[in-house]
């Protein structure tokens, strides 16, 4: 009963945890009874969508409850493929005497799976053997052992703190609990978790169900980070023990004393070093670059192996933060695998040999790992530890007539650390991501004041441990169409990343479709093809791409190879950018028929550092209609604002022109004026009192000119009739003189 109402309502923790969920001491996980249902490891399968997605760990945990046709038929969309054979015998009539399945449903509980991202992989539960079974999602089961672990925390904590507010609203809460009140001891529930995820199981998927599975209606989320980091941050945190009686501060921890002593040891060589170059060279020493130390952080359970290489910069004491004695650490790759088998060592020499490759891409120039740090359970760290000096032996004897040998060899120092060294790291971080770790520095400000400001106790710069693919298909989702994945993040990008855009146009949806649906690799005949489909004439072709335009995400966490499922796993529905509903069609219209076609639309796409993705998509929605007839607008009113702006520049550069060369015409016109009329005066020849006058009444020439003839009695003329004149006149004085000798002539 309290299970089945858990299921329904979401509610009633207290009362499943008090009343129908044991401890994990009182069995196994190979050990079912007539009394007990054992769900082995929810967290592996939370979120998956169909069992084929399951990774190595899980088909391993799982395998006796997945049908064998599951690996066969992941391409396949028949229901009965992804359930178990005694659900379908029970759905017949028959009896079911199986306690734990596993089926595919609907997240609505109603609907046959679909195929797509509303499918969940569930559990069926056989409580009752007179009852049907009934379905319980992985998430719900991880759901119910947070809280679990919370309730232990509050248990704790009141014991500890009998008076605390905490204590009385529990006390307050069981007084008013009872039929109608089994919600008790939920109040834990809004208490702020933190997970420290497996690089392996960074899947959007994984990783958004366990935000669902820890459920707070305070509005805090969970806390999460990746669990090497939490490896390194707690193996880094001083042993708890109380310090002697006047001591500064507690020693730090073994790795803390190892990277310590190591960067004093080779800065203090690099100065030295340094000094003499300078003696020698005759001028001062300079400053030497800080020793980064590299380190290598080693974890392995039954379930996976992860190796992730840090660098560790920014010594601080313990005057400024305890929890924290580095502030600084940068990831710089994380290589992790889920495992199946019975062995997970095994892939030790693999993931070693990756790692080192990568660190030598990366960081060239940095030296041979400082120390090498194991997490886990004591036995897996020593058995862990003498697997890594296995090949670091190997590597050491392959590198001794190597000019190219970086140091990584046998002598490199293994640190191993306690068992709660994640749960320690995982709390300095989340307390530092909730302001309870902090560091408070003196920041200027604008008018040059120095003012405390808080910062975070441990600054860490992730790497992504999953890689995340497109797809792009022009034939309306046909499976056989889809272009390969390409990647867009690849493992150790720098996270979070983003956001990513990708532009979607219908022009060039049609020149994919008319290439045969086969990606156009270049670019600029990609751009001339869908120039050609531009315009008016287009609008068919582009409609039709546009609608058939379907894109999808893939996501990975594993590199390839090993025993590890390499393959890619599809991430959300298939998405069509360039559709969108149309808001005009009738009611009763749904799915492609209430569609229609935008041109254009760009896609972003982010990765968080545990491997959420994010999605938005910007449009201004237009159709393929609107938006021609839009830049055709756009282009006339571009052509008509280029001709008003030409036609109008130009009508004022014509207008200078010509009232230049009025001006001027009249300035010669008063000059010719005054040397007629005023030979000898001041006037005459004066270009500035010509210019004047023609200035001052500009507009009004008229009265200039009558003014100028009642003063002087002569008409005004233009320049060149002067001209004329003085030429007729010199032209009567040569025929006068001709005729005056022709007289003088006849005289005689």
């Amino acid at each position: 009963k309290a299970v089945k109402r858990f299921l329904t309502k979401g509610e009633g923790h207290d009362d499943v945890l008090t009343n129908a969920m044991g401890s994990s001491s009182s069995t196994d996980d190979n050990n079912e009874s007539a009394t007990t249902i054992v769900i082995p490891r929810p967290q592996l399968i939370m979120g998956t969508r169909k069992p084929s997605d399951f990774n190595a760990a899980a088909k391993s945990a799982y395998g006796k409850y997945t049908p064998n046709s599951s690996s066969s038929s992941s391409q396949s969309n028949n229901n009965n493929s992804t359930t178990s054979p005694q659900l379908i015998a029970e759905e017949d009539g028959a009896t079911n005497t199986t306690p734990l399945s596993i089926k595919t449903i609907a997240m609505d509980g109603i609907s046959a799976p679909n195929g797509d991202d509303f499918d969940r992989v569930a559990l069926s539960l056989k409580l009752n053997s007179k009852k049907k079974a009934m379905t319980i999602l992985p998430e719900e089961a991880v759901g119910l052992l947070i809280a679990q672990v919370k309730k232990s925390v509050r248990d704790e904590f009141v014991k500890d703190f009998p008076e605390s507010d905490l204590a009385n609203d529990g006390n307050n809460n069981a007084a008013a609990g009872g039929e109608d009140g089994e919600e008790e001891g939920d109040s834990y529930m809004d208490f702020p978790p933190a997970f420290a995820i497996p690089g392996w199981a960074t899947l959007d998927s994984t990783v958004e169900a366990l935000i669902d599975a820890a459920g707070s209606s305070s509005g805090c989320g969970p806390s999460l980070h990746q669990r090497s980091i939490a490896a390194c941050v707690g193996a880094l945190v001083p042993p708890v023990g109380k310090a002697a009686q006047g001591a500064a501060a507690p020693a730090g921890s073994k790795l803390q004393q190892l990277l310590s002593e190591t960067m004093q040891s080779k800065d203090a060589a690099a100065a030295k070093e340094e000094a003499k170059e300078a003696a020698l060279a005759r001028r001062d020493p300079g400053e030497v670059d800080p020793f980064v130390p590299l380190v290598l952080l080693v974890g392995v359970t039954n379930e996976g192996i992860e190796m992730t290489a840090v660098q560790i910069t920014k010594p601080q004491g313990p005057d400024k933060e305890l929890h924290c004695p580095f502030g600084n650490i940068n990831v710089i790759s994380s290589v992790c695998y889920a495992h199946g088998g019975n062995d997970p060592l095994s892939m030790v020499p693999k993931a070693l040999d990756e790692l080192r490759e990568q660190v030598g891409i990366v960081v060239p120039e940095s030296e041979e790992p400082t120390a090498i740090v194991t997490y886990g359970s004591v036995g897996s760290q020593k058995q862990l530890a003498k697997a890594v000096t296995s090949v670091l032996t190997k590597y050491g004897k392959e590198g001794e007539n190597s000019d190219d040998y970086d140091g990584w060899d046998e002598d490199i120092p293994i640190v191993s650390t306690g068992k709660g060294c994640v749960s320690m790291g995982l709390a300095v971080l989340a307390a530092s991501v909730h302001g309870r770790v902090k560091l408070v520095v003196s920041v200027k400000g604008t008018d040059g004041k120095l003012r405390p400001k808080a910062k975070l106790g441990v600054a860490v710069q992730d790497v992504a441990t999953c890689a995340v693919a497109v797809s792009f298909n022009y034939y309306g989702g046909a499976e056989n169409k889809w272009t390969e994945p390409k990647v867009i993040f690849d493992f150790d990008r720098r996270v979070p990343a983003g956001p990513y855009q990708i532009d979607f146009t219908a022009a060039e949806c049609a020149a994919h479709l008319a290439n045969g649906g086969k990606g156009i690799e270049d670019e600029s005949e990609l751009i001339e093809k869908a120039k050609n489909l531009e315009g008016s004439r287009g609008i068919p072709d582009r409609e039709a791409a546009a609608l058939k335009c379907r894109f999808r995400l893939y996501q990975k966490t594993s590199r390839g190879g090993g025993d590890d499922d390499s393959g890619w796993i599809r991430v959300g529905n298939d998405m069509k950018p360039l559709s969108m509903e149309h808001s005009q069609k009738d009611e009763g219209e749904s799915g492609d028929d209430n569609m229609v076609a935008i041109e254009s639309a760009v896609l972003e796409i982010s990765l968080s550092s545990v491997g959420i993705i994010t999605t938005k998509l910007i449009t201004n929605g237009e159709t393929i209609v609107q938006a021609t007839k839009s830049a055709r607008n756009s282009k006339l009113l571009r052509w008509g604002t280029i001709i008003g702006s030409v036609l109008f520049i130009g009508g004022f550069l014509v207008k200078s022109y010509v009232e230049e060369r009025i001006f001027d015409r009249d300035t010669q016109r008063v000059l010719a004026y005054y040397k007629h009329a005023a030979a000898n005066s001041f006037h005459d020849g004066d270009e500035r009192q010509a210019r004047y006058l023609v200035w001052k009444y500009k507009g009004k020439k008229d009265a200039l000119w009558r003014r100028l003839e009642a003063k002087y009695g002569v008409p005004v003329k233009h320049a060149w009739e002067w001209d004329d004149e003085e030429e007729d006149g010199s032209k009567d004085d040569d025929e006068a003189a001709e005729d005056l000798d022709g007289e003088g002539k006849n005289v005689r």
